[in-house]
């Protein structure tokens, strides 16, 4: 029963926290998950437009439930096993990360000598796009692909053991680098004589779509820029 002056109004912060556990784990004998909500409403008119902004933050924490238990239970034998798949994981991107960036190296290596060789014999100098045919630009996939995997996979084991709640960001790791995989497979397509048709096409004409996409995509930016400025004052979205 506080009374407010409208017009005094600057900003008001409202901090609570929220409880939750998961109940059904229970039925499986699983061991169950108690969530703590940190809540913020944030009423801010430092404007003093005649419209009160209203915010809302909420940080989550997960954890296991106190004074619980449940004997045999079935999670925690999963657990073990998921985090040995994972480890598994881990150790086999790590050891196509150590051999991708070997190759790597040593094809960087052979590139110098290829320069000098060139220079010192004939007095030319390589171009750009000579020395970059040196560059397996699928080994690059692969090593991007390898270190999100190994930090996707990090991530989810500590959010198994409940350590951390960073679920977007995990799924964000772990989803591009399965994409790029999926990508990578077409590398081995390139060896049937087939399929390496529709590989040399690609290729061909990927430099031309990218070109396209930039004289298209300016059209499109200023298409979301003229909406953006045209009916952004009358939707907060």
């Amino acid at each position: 029963n506080i009374f407010v002056h409208f017009f005094r109004l600057i900003q008001v912060e409202i901090s609570f926290k929220l409880k939750g556990i998961a109940l059904q784990t229970i039925h499986a004998r699983e061991l169950p998950d108690c969530y703590a909500f940190q809540n913020t409403i944030t009423f801010n008119n430092r404007a003093h437009s005649g419209k009160i902004k209203v915010y809302f933050d909420s940080d989550t924490d997960i954890q296991e439930c106190k004074d619980w238990h449940i004997f045999n239970s079935v999670l925690q034998k999963n657990t073990q096993y998921i985090l040995v798949f994972d480890g598994f994981v881990i150790l086999s991107c790590l050891a196509s990360l150590i051999l991708c960036t070997r190759s790597i190296v040593l094809a960087w290596r052979l590139q110098k000598r290829f320069v000098n060789f060139f220079l010192e014999k004939h007095n030319r100098r390589v171009c750009c796009a000579d020395r970059l045919a040196f560059l397996n630009g699928w080994y690059v996939l692969v090593i991007v692909s390898d270190v999100m995997t190994i930090i996707g996979s990090i991530l989810k084991m500590e959010i198994k053991a409940k350590n951390l709640t960073s679920y977007d960001v995990c799924s964000i790791l772990l989803g591009t680098s399965t994409l790029f995989v999926w990508v990578g497979v077409i590398r081995y397509l390139g060896y049937f004589q087939t399929y390496n048709v529709l590989i040399l096409t690609m290729q061909a004409s990927l430099p031309k779509v990218l070109r396209f996409c930039c004289c298209a995509g300016m059209i499109y930016l200023g298409y979301t820029f003229c909406g953006w400025i045209v009916l952004g004052p009358y939707h907060e979205k």
